[in-house]
C-alpha cells in the first residue's frame, strides 16, 4: 500500500522493478503495451498516485528490452578511508584530509611520483543500524548462533509407513550440551539432517560423559551405525569369535559408543544402547568444513579420550 510509512523513492522503485521485468520478458510491443497498462492499473487500485506510475511506465517502456552492461574504469581508485560517524565536526574533518592529502602528495617520499600512484585518504562515514540490521541479524542467520534443540523426525502422534525410527527417541530435545562443567549451545535439527558435527551423551556417566562426532549422512544414520556396531561387538562376546574388547581410545569412530558401554559400564544386553545413550546436533556445515567443526567442539567440550 502507498499509504506504508517507506521513503518515496521506494515506491518508484517498486513500480520501475515490476515494469522493467515486463519489458525484459515480453518481446511483442502489444502485448507488452497490454501488460504494462495492467500492471499500471494494480498500482493505482494499490493507491499509488496516477502521475507516477504513468511516468515510471512510459520510461520503461522507452528503454530497448536488452539493456546492457556500462563500462567501467581498468583501475579503480585505491584509499585509505578515514571513518567517521555523520555528525558534529564532519566537515571539519573533510577540510583536515584535504590538508593530509596535501602532505603526503608534497613530501620527499611522494612528490616526484604520479599524482594517480600517490596514496590518499578519504572520509569514508559509518552508517548507524538500520531497520534491516535490526529485525534481519545476517551474522546470527549465517553462523547459526541461535540455540535451538535437536528434535525427533516424527511426531509422537503420527504414524508412518515402514519402519519407525529408532534415533527419535534418542534425542534430547535440550538446547545445550555440557562436558566437564562446560556448556555450549547446539544449533539443532532432527534426525534426518545431513553434514552434522553431534554430541553423544552417556546417561552413566557423571563426568567426561560426551563424545563429538562428525557425519555427512542423516544423524539417524550415524546413529545407526554406532548400534549396529555395539550389537556386532556383544555377538563377537557371546560367539566368542576372536573376541577383543578394546578401550573407549583405541576403537574407530562407530566403535566408541559400544566399547564405552561395553568395557566402562559391563553392559551385555542389546537394548543398553537406546537406553544410555542421547543425541544432539551441535552444528551443520559443508563437507568441507565437518573436520574443523568437529575439531573445535572437541576443543570446546574437552571430549577427547580420556576426558570425554
Amino acid at each position: 500500500e502507498f499509504s506504508s510509512f517507506h521513503p518515496p523513492h521506494t515506491f518508484r522503485s517498486i513500480v520501475f522493478s515490476q515494469a522493467l521485468r515486463y519489458r525484459r520478458i515480453v518481446n511483442d510491443d502489444v502485448i507488452l503495451d497490454e501488460r504494462l497498462q495492467e500492471l499500471a492499473g494494480f498500482f493505482k487500485r494499490s493507491s499509488y498516485p496516477a502521475g507516477m506510475v504513468n511516468e515510471v511506465i512510459s520510461d520503461v517502456r522507452s528503454r530497448p528490452r536488452t539493456l546492457g552492461y556500462r563500462n567501467q574504469e581498468q583501475s579503480a581508485a585505491v584509499f585509505t578511508p578515514w571513518i567517521i560517524t555523520y555528525g558534529a565536526g564532519y566537515d571539519e574533518t573533510k577540510d583536515k584530509i584535504d590538508e593530509i592529502n596535501n602532505l603526503v602528495s608534497n613530501s620527499r617520499t611522494w612528490n616526484r611520483t604520479s599524482p594517480a600512484k600517490v596514496p590518499t585518504f578519504r572520509v569514508v562515514t559509518r552508517r548507524a543500524p538500520n531497520l534491516k540490521d535490526t529485525l534481519f541479524k545476517r551474522k546470527k542467520l549465517a553462523l547459526g548462533s541461535e540455540s535451538k534443540t535437536t528434535d525427533p523426525c516424527t511426531a509422537p502422534d503420527v504414524k508412518k509407513r515402514g519402519r519407525p525410527c529408532m534415533t527419535c527417541k534418542l534425542v534430547s530435545g535440550t538446547s545445550s550440551v555440557t562436558n566437564n562443567s562446560i556448556t555450549v549451545k547446539t544449533q539443532g535439527g532432527n534426525c534426518k539432517t545431513r553434514n552434522i558435527v553431534y554430541a553423544a551423551s552417556c546417561k552413566l556417566c557423571s563426568k567426561n560423559s560426551v563424545y563429538v562426532g562428525k557425519s555427512v549422512c542423516s544423524l539417524s544414520q550415524r546413529v545407526n551405525g554406532h548400534r549396529s556396531k555395539y550389537y556386532n561387538l556383544l555377538e563377537s562376546f557371546r560367539n566368542n569369535d576372536h573376541f577383543s574388547p578394546h578401550g573407549p581410545g583405541d576403537c574407530d569412530d562407530e566403535n566408541v559408543l559400544g566399547a564405552h558401554l561395553f568395557t566402562v559400564h559391563n553392559k551385555r544386553s542389546f537394548p543398553d544402547f537406546n537406553e544410555n545413550f542421547t543425541f544432539d546436533i551441535l552444528c551443520t556445515t559443508s563437507p568441507e568444513s565437518l573436520r574443523k567443526s568437529e575439531q573445535f567442539f572437541i576443543d570446546k567440550l574437552k571430549s577427547l579420550y580420556p576426558l570425554g
